[in-house]
């Protein structure tokens, strides 16, 4: 309820056609934070959580079934691969088009259970489902879902008119964004701003996000005497870290396979909103990045848990302001060209044979 793109997906995608069913977990960040769709005017049929997040029951079919039936819904977006297997068959039985859409752990980490990849089967009779990358529609094929069920679409962000302006300074600010767990690989991104720090004096660090590891994080800034050049800023609202982002020379993304389940980032979209104000990533050869992220042309990439190539790749830009210029200038290109909202929101609504003007509405189901 609280991810950026299933925001965009309830406000942006169709706006005045769009109605709500949410079916929150027992607990986690989404219940705490509230709705995302919150401020929206639509209709919104929201469950309240029950411990142990049991299967919807028969009460809850029924309200689902009334809600589609009175506005008049004709195509379902179910937001997660996993969260789907809950209500697919209900969905399969109303007079509905069914679209499943995958983000990361769903396409990933649950592929290498036997219980999901039997669940995902089912998602043959599906009308589609959609992805933010080769990659991930490349897994699912491979599980044998069929190849023209299976649909990228790119998530996409929103791109200035004009590049912003950035004027010299007196330090280089890498920046960080990102919950601090095991695939986002926080103390690898550390161990990398450490080797480059120790080369130029101007590079500072600042990690903006919250997650398990934040202790581990305070820990090794304390043992390496990096409290001065790192700056731990906790979770910012989307707005605050945007402005994080755009003051900033570099942004740092050392995402990996997560080593205890296999989770995978999706289309990490930290990238493409740096890209899309010129700020020039440095990245790993993971997932769905290099599809977006290309070395030397609008970024950095480098193998994942190689420290060492991604602090040269720091030291590199940091030294090179022109470099980074050039770089962020074919980013934003790259994201004006194939990550705008105008493309997306058109790619989706005809996937979903959806048109802009319709009467009817698409409920969003995460």
């Amino acid at each position: 309820m609280s991810e950026t793109f299933i925001r965009w997906d309830v406000h942006n995608l169709l706006p005045r056609g769009t109605a709500v069913i949410a079916e929150p977990p027992p607990a986690g960040e989404s219940v705490r934070q509230g709705p995302a769709w919150r401020t929206v005017p639509c209709p919104t049929l929201a469950f309240n959580p029950l411990p142990g997040d049991p299967l919807p029951s028969p009460e809850r079919f029924d309200l689902a079934a009334e809600f589609l039936t009175r506005h008049r819904v004709e195509a379902v977006l179910v937001e997660y691969l996993d969260f789907a297997d809950r209500w697919f068959d209900f969905l399969r039985s109303r007079n509905v088009r069914v679209w499943l859409r995958g983000h990361g752990v769903d396409f990933s980490a649950r592929l290498t259970e036997a219980r999901w990849r039997n669940a995902y089967l089912r998602y043959s009779d599906a009308a589609g489902i959609v992805v933010p990358s080769n990659f991930a529609a490349s897994a699912l094929v491979t599980l044998g879902l069929p190849a023209n069920r299976v649909h990228v679409v790119r998530y996409s962000v929103d791109v200035p008119p004009s590049m912003p302006a950035r004027a010299p300074t007196e330090t280089v600010r890498c920046t960080m964004v990102g919950r601090l767990v095991a695939k986002k690989a926080p103390m690898l991104t550390l161990d990398a701003f450490r080797r480059a720090a120790r080369h130029d004096p101007r590079l500072e660090l600042h990690i903006v996000g919250d997650g398990p590891l934040m202790e581990v994080v305070r820990s090794y800034l304390v043992e390496h005497e990096l409290a001065e050049r790192v700056h731990l800023h906790g979770r910012l609202s989307h707005a605050r870290t945007l402005t994080m982002i755009r003051s900033s020379d570099i942004l740092l993304h050392h995402a990996i396979t997560s080593p205890t389940d296999g989770d995978t980032e999706g289309q990490p979209l930290v990238i493409l909103e740096a890209m899309a104000v010129g700020v020039p990533p440095i990245s790993t050869r993971h997932a769905g990045i290099p599809e977006v992220v290309i070395d030397r042309h609008n970024g950095r990439l480098v193998t994942e848990r190689d420290v060492r190539s991604m602090a040269e790749s720091i030291v590199e830009l940091s030294g090179n302001r022109a470099e980074r210029c050039r770089l962020g200038a074919s980013a934003q290109r790259t994201i004006r060209e194939h990550h705008s909202h105008q493309l997306a929101r058109r790619t989706l609504l005809g996937l979903l044979e959806i048109s802009e003007t319709s009467t009817r509405v698409r409920a969003e189901v995460p």
